[in-house]
């Protein structure tokens, strides 16, 4: 019989120190050479904790992903645990589960899980440890500086306290067209496009565009030195006028790396999750899969999640974090190749096949973001720009009119995205299609634990040798898994 073991750090108030919390499901004290050493594991585990991950949330296959770990819950039958609602905090603070056999050293038992806690609560003789959902930790406001209100005109570019005090500064991910500027020295008419370094590639007035002049060396240079007539000059993310605009003034800009999944991490990063919990190779093989530009402008209040949902979505990625607490993304592709694990009938427990809906007859990506719609520019425009100016989006779509025959009711999906490129969009508008105008299935698959493997995680491709449903030899991405961390079962969703 399998033991699990687990230790929680936690603030120990009264002593305004950390301190190591073990609990197990059976009782037992390590060995004097184990690592920790003579260190006793309570027996007061009332239930396996279980981790249930999909690729996406809302049961759909884009978007973000969702992870749901519950809680670790603690037999406190006698109010020995008390104290832990009284005199510990947990926010934030890491755990880790192992498991292993009773009488072998702890520090050689498994890792199955890892995170963080969020708070504690009792109830019915059960003490229960929540566990966070760190993507919920990405749903908080994306830090970012905002205008000190400070200038004292003609200096300064943090706004005035009857202008900009206390709002967001901007930010620019990756490549975005025509975003609206803020006025943050108006006497010298210097604007802002990103709080960090960026190409600000052209800058309009109403529409009409600007002559770029040459780069500032500093931004003491820009405020000292105005541009020529008509033109602009930049430096990092800040742009000066030489002349007052007519109209909105607005730009084109784009950071050095434009790649979805270079821009995934960078979100996160700026989300504060370290780089160790980031897996690089998850990364570089996003970028390889479709390295096409996409960006976003930042404004306001707004979510790491909100952002990256939107980055993700351009090319049909996603992103989560897996029992180990890293952050893990990739996209998502029809299955094919060889599978990593493949389940004969007598694996499979449980097998219910869902609906995965009506196969889409049209695949609709838009494209091209205009961040400012103008629907009065400047007389003098060419009736191009004029009407690019005048939507938000553009679009491409690939039809398959057959699907309509089988299935009346078909109806085309549309995705908006954060591509820049006709091209691009149109490449995925065909990937997309392939994807979702066949008919797919949606199966929900329990099998043994013992029986999951190593490589099997989400966004894989395994097989369910079963008789049924055309299942035999059919391939099956992982989109959804539900396992414990004893010799129990694993839940698998999986599609096709």
């Amino acid at each position: 019989m399998m033991t699990i073991a687990i230790e929680v750090s936690a603030w120990r108030i009264s002593a305004a120190a950390v301190e190591v919390l073990r609990f197990s499901s059976a009782g037992f004290t390590t060995r004097p050479t184990d690592t920790p050493g003579n260190a006793y594991f309570e027996g007061r585990l009332l239930e396996q904790p279980r981790l249930s991950r999909t690729l996406f949330d809302r049961a759909t296959t884009y978007g973000a992903s969702r992870a749901s770990a519950g809680k670790i819950r603690l037999n406190n039958t006698g109010g020995g645990l008390d104290k832990l609602v009284t005199d510990y905090a947990f926010d934030g603070r890491p755990f880790t589960v192992k498991v292993g056999q009773p009488g072998t050293p702890v520090s050689g038992w498994a890792t199955v899980m890892s995170g963080l806690l969020d708070d504690v609560s009792a109830d019915d003789g059960a003490m229960s440890l929540q566990v966070r959902d760190r993507l919920a930790f990405l749903g908080r406001p994306l830090a970012r500086p905002k205008y000190a209100g400070s200038n004292v005109l003609p200096d300064g570019v943090e706004g005035t306290k009857d202008d900009l005090k206390d709002q967001y500064k901007p930010r620019v991910y990756g490549a975005v067209l025509n975003v609206p500027a803020k006025a943050v020295n108006t006497s010298k008419l210097v604007y802002q496009v990103s709080d960090q370094a960026c190409t600000v590639s052209a800058v309009y007035d109403n529409g009409v565009a600007l002559a770029r002049g040459a780069d500032y060396v500093s931004q003491a240079e820009l405020l000292a030195t105005a541009p020529a007539v008509s033109s602009f000059r930049c430096w990092g993310g800040l742009v000066r006028l030489g002349t007052k605009p007519d109209g909105q003034v607005t730009a084109d800009a784009a950071t050095a790396e434009q790649r979805a999944g270079a821009l995934l991490k960078q979100l996160a990063l700026d989300a504060e999750i370290p780089a160790g919990d980031i897996v690089d190779a998850d990364v570089a093989a996003l970028n390889a899969a479709n390295a096409a530009p996409v960006g976003v402008w930042v404004d306001g209040e707004v979510s790491a999640q909100a952002v990256m949902d939107e980055l993700a979505n351009a090319i049909g990625a996603w992103y989560g974090f897996d029992r180990f607490n890293r952050l893990r993304m990739g996209r998502l592709t029809a299955p094919s190749g060889t599978p990593v694990a493949r389940w004969s009938p007598n694996s499979v427990t449980s097998l219910v096949l869902r609906s995965a809906g009506v196969p889409s007859w049209r695949a609709v990506v838009r494209f091209g973001r205009n961040y400012t719609v103008q629907a009065q520019p400047a007389g003098s425009l060419a009736e191009a720009r004029k009407a690019f100016l005048a939507q938000e989006y553009r679009q491409t779509a690939v039809e398959v009119a057959a699907v309509k025959t089988a299935w009346p009711s078909s109806e085309e999906i549309t995705f908006d995205s954060a591509l820049v490129a006709e091209a691009d969009a149109a490449a995925e508008a065909a990937r997309r299609s392939a994807l979702y105008s066949v008919r797919r299935v949606l199966v929900e698959a329990e099998i043994p634990l013992s029986e999951l493997g190593d490589l099997v995680d989400l966004g894989v491709v395994a097989a369910l040798d079963h008789p049924r449903y055309g299942l035999a030899g059919r391939l099956l991405r992982v989109i959804g898994l539900d396992a414990g961390v004893d010799s129990d079962t694993v839940k698998l969703t999986l599609w096709g």
